[in-house]
């Protein structure tokens, strides 16, 4: 397996540490840089990376990162991105999420834990996000966030990507009735009910979803 990585990235130091931290990994590959974000559609038509390494805060010119990788995207949607950066408002990070960012890393956190771990991830297609975004996410959400138990927080995030009771039971290596009776409970925290409009499993996954509890799916 090799994964293909392009680096947008305007500070060489922050090149260097990105470019350093990556190298010991030897399924990656750097496949380009640039040292600005209005290079970026270049140069992912002249490199075909699997993901994108992008900064937001650039130092020069006018680069909307938002409207970049809505654009991307759209032009490129087999590309993932994993965005680095020094702005951890929010607001913006979940703008960036929205705008189809798989992966959120703040330049702050141990790059050499965060880095590879996070090419990885959404590469497969999965969300990640160092610990230190999430508890910025979490911030007006303490309380509901708190609410659930490890273990119901675990099957809300399985049951989000699709899998079934049956799979969830193996996953966790638990019984299919005990996945039963923790969707229930969270059910019940959430103040869901059935009704013949209302699929309970779905809404639940939607509530955690809007309060942030499934940042790492």
């Amino acid at each position: 397996m090799e994964i293909r990585v392009a680096v947008i990235e305007d500070h060489p130091l922050m090149v260097k540490a990105i470019l350093d931290e990556l190298s010991n990994q030897p399924e990656i590959k750097i496949v380009g840089t640039a040292n600005h974000g209005s290079e970026l559609p270049k140069l992912v038509r002249e490199t075909s990376p699997d993901v994108v390494i992008l900064d937001l805060g650039m130092s020069s010119g006018n680069f909307e990162p938002i409207s970049a990788v809505r654009s991307l995207l759209h032009e490129h949607p087999e590309v993932r991105i994993l965005v680095l950066t020094g702005y951890d408002d929010e607001v913006y990070i979940r703008q960036i999420v929205d705008a189809g960012a798989l992966g959120y890393v703040l330049k702050s956190d141990d790059l050499s834990l965060m880095l590879p771990k996070g090419v990885h991830r959404v590469y497969d297609g999965k969300r990640f996000y160092s610990e230190a975004v999430i508890d910025k996410l979490f911030t007006k959400q303490k309380g509901e966030a708190t609410m659930l138990s490890e273990q119901e927080l675990i099957v809300l995030r399985l049951a989000a990507e699709g899998h079934s009771n049956v799979s969830i039971a193996q996953s966790m290596k638990v019984s299919e009735k005990r996945v039963r009776n923790l969707l229930s409970s969270v059910y019940a925290k959430f103040d869901i009910h059935e009704t013949e409009t209302l699929n309970v499993r779905i809404a639940a996954i939607n509530k955690a979803r809007d309060l942030g509890l499934l940042i790492s799916e």
